[in-house]
């Protein structure tokens, strides 16, 4: 088969198209044919070696498809599936206590297994998903890391809800348009940041109230004009270094910041007093559970959540889908397609 390896770490052009064996499933998994596998920023640190992986290595977390062959009966050779990527072990302290979102023992497609940046990929049967009628499999894909990481963090962790102010930032990228929608779905006051004048109006499309472009203004000031200076309740954080001051002084007292990345750089500081003294929360947070990826879906089958597909690859364009994506000149998920 056909697949993107990675056989060292670097710069996008480590990314090597080629002709590979293909996988053999275990007596619990199936083998299915890729239709589409989205480009998530995991992957760029797994080829960056900020994730060391066991080289050589398959990327690709999110994986939509069609079985070729299962050993479960209603998983027959033709069903569209999405596959979960992440399966517990089911035997570690965290997973029996029912925390498996902690579990430091299972596997994560794309990351400790091969992944979907190929025309096949074996995985447990257990975390394959059928696709409902209606949804592409490009939609499919863009579903489980986005948005189980939005909703992970702002449902599950930070307690979103109807009257909430909410800052997301980083609008455009594949967690910040699935954080808006979650959001708005939940009956929050939206705030977003955005880099480029382009994106304002798109952002504002996908549903957020205020958009800002931090390139061009003060989002402190501008969240603080907005709010009558009380700030908001929630700030879902991907940047890192670059904004994590600003981020926290954008908190109302008792606002809670919810991180989910670093796409800026990895260490930050801030000044704890009036930190501890209005209140505040800082959360660590991630990939969701399979149970939740199911209320997802149902809800992205009936229409409340819209993934947004910014651009369709080649599977050996790979190279190219990870430039775009490290300049940040997207809006939403990018696919690559065998």
């Amino acid at each position: 088969m056909k697949a993107v390896v990675l056989e060292r770490y670097g710069p996008p052009d480590v990314l090597q198209y080629r002709d590979i064996d293909s996988p053999r499933p275990g007596p619990s998994e199936a083998l299915v044919r890729v239709a589409a596998a989205g480009v998530n920023r995991v992957d760029v640190w797994i080829r960056t070696g900020k994730y060391a992986v066991k080289l050589p290595h398959i990327l690709g977390v999110d994986v939509a498809g069609e079985v070729v062959e299962s050993p479960d009966p209603n998983l027959r050779s033709g069903t569209r599936v999405v596959v979960f990527p992440d399966k517990p072990c089911g035997q570690c302290k965290y997973c029996v206590a029912g925390k498996i979102h902690l579990c430091t023992s299972g596997s994560r497609l794309g990351s400790s297994r091969w992944g979907g940046y190929a025309e096949l990929v074996s995985a447990p049967v257990s975390t394959l998903i059928p696709v409902p009628e209606g949804m592409s499999l490009e939609e499919a894909a863009a579903l489980p890391v986005n948005y189980c990481t939005a909703w992970r963090a702002l449902v599950t962790d930070a307690g979103v809800s109807a009257g909430s102010r909410v800052l997301i930032v980083g609008g455009s990228s594949g967690v910040g348009v699935a954080a808006i929608q979650i959001a708005k779905l939940a009956g929050a006051e939206v705030f977003t940041t955005v880099g480029e004048d382009w994106k304002v109006e798109t952002a504002y499309k996908v549903g957020a109230d205020h958009v800002i472009n931090r390139k061009r203004q003060d989002v402190v000031e501008e969240v603080m004009r907005a709010t009558g200076g009380e700030g908001v309740d929630i700030v879902l954080e991907m940047a890192g270094t670059a904004f994590w001051e600003k981020a926290l002084q954008c908190l109302a007292p008792g606002g809670t910041l919810v991180t989910v990345g670093a796409t800026s750089g990895d260490n930050v500081s801030f000044n704890v007093r009036p930190f501890y003294r209005r209140h505040q929360r800082i959360l660590g947070s991630g990939m969701g559970t399979q149970g939740e990826f199911l209320k997802i879906l149902r809800l992205a089958s009936a229409g409340k959540l819209k993934p947004i597909i910014d651009r369709v690859y080649k599977l050996s364009d790979a190279a190219e889908a990870h430039r775009r994506l490290e300049a940040g000149e997207h809006f939403g998920k990018i696919i690559l397609r065998p």
